[in-house]
């Protein structure tokens, strides 16, 4: 199996399988590539337009949550981790099996600390980008909305990723994050609504009009708004009705190993429902989410 190095990582960080999937390893774990479907409105189909890669951490053959295996981890190897599996998914991307498809990352570095290294970690995914020949304006770029502050996110990583041609998203949009100063520093291309809020304000009139006047405020600076976590024909019912440009979530297509292909085929929206007046709840498998 052929290997190569992750920056701040051992040799052999990645091994590469006789039919080209990569799995990264980092002490006693595994990390493996999951793809979650991403979906355009338009009109009564939904278009699969994109995935956002997750990280599926393995221990001693036992899946584990994404989230416990970073907080498992030293914080100065966090930000290389990170790195780790973004090239997962890059390397990994591939196998999708769809042509002119989005691939969304996370692109949080990690903790706090050396920043010239968090620009080192963008200019490296920038690399393995070209080197797998992905259209650098098909790759989405996301930060926490509630980490986008200079500190964190400094001006001179957003210029090294737009320099390479990247798209940048805010990613887990909700209550409390002012909407002007991250549109106006970050100028991202798409701001995703964080899928808890949204289902907890969904069945909330005066707040989906709230969520609607949003939108629309977005969409006129040409910012295109992703609503993650919809789990629920009503969910979906009401994504389309406070104009959400991009769908997201386990109602739509749960997350699926790399090497599975995503199925190319419009969705027709009224398989949700019952009929055109009444919602009903689809029975589903959960997958699990990662990082």
């Amino acid at each position: 199996m052929a290997a190569f190095k992750v920056p701040g990582l051992p040799e052999g960080s990645i091994i590469v399988d006789e039919i080209g999937l990569e799995t990264g390893l980092l002490g006693p774990y595994r990390l493996r590539t999951m793809y979650q479907p991403i979906f355009r409105l338009s009109g009564n189909m939904l278009i699969p337009v994109g995935v956002e890669g997750f990280v599926q951490p393995w221990l001693d053959q036992e899946a584990m949550a994404p989230d416990a295996f970073l907080a498992g981890l030293a914080v100065e190897r966090q930000g290389p981790a990170k790195s780790l599996c973004r090239a997962l998914h890059i390397g990994n991307f591939h196998h999708v099996g769809m042509d002119d498809l989005q691939l969304h990352l996370n692109c949080d570095v990690g903790a706090r600390g050396d920043r010239e290294d968090a620009i080192a970690q963008m200019r490296f995914m920038a690399g393995l980008i070209v080197d797998a020949d992905l259209m650098p304006d098909h790759v989405f770029c996301g930060f926490i909305a509630r980490d986008v502050r200079d500190e964190d996110v400094p001006q001179r990583l957003l210029e090294a990723l737009r320099d390479a041609g990247l798209m940048l998203a805010i990613d887990d949009f909700g209550p409390g994050h002012s909407v002007l100063d991250r549109i106006q520093r970050i100028g991202p291309d798409v701001v995703k609504v964080d899928g808890g809020w949204f289902r907890r304000i969904a069945g909330i009139d005066a707040a989906t009009r709230l969520l609607a006047k949003l939108i629309g405020g977005l969409q006129r600076e040409r910012v295109q708004v992703l609503i993650k976590g919809i789990e629920t024909a009503e969910h979906l019912n009401v994504a389309r009705t406070v104009g959400a440009d991009l769908v997201q979530g386990f109602l739509l297509g749960r997350p699926v190993r790399a090497g599975i292909a995503i199925d190319p085929e419009p969705i027709d929206i009224a398989r949700f429902f019952r009929d055109p007046g009444e919602v009903i709840v689809p029975l589903r498998e959960r997958g699990g989410r990662g990082e």
